[in-house]
């Protein structure tokens, strides 16, 4: 029984440090994220500055 409440206290604990690792964002901006925000502002430009047909 005992053994069984552990289990469950240490997944709790797991868990928990998952969810705040993902909300509090210790992880800073990744370079795929970088990386994709300057290639949809450089589309935009792009875009923006074609011409109508």
């Amino acid at each position: 029984m005992d053994s069984d409440l552990y289990t469950l206290g240490v997944l709790s604990m797991v868990l928990v440090g998952g969810w705040l690792i993902d909300h509090l964002g210790w992880w800073g901006r990744s370079h795929l994220t970088e990386e994709m925000e300057r290639q949809l502002q450089k589309s935009a430009d792009t875009i923006r500055g074609a011409p109508l047909n």
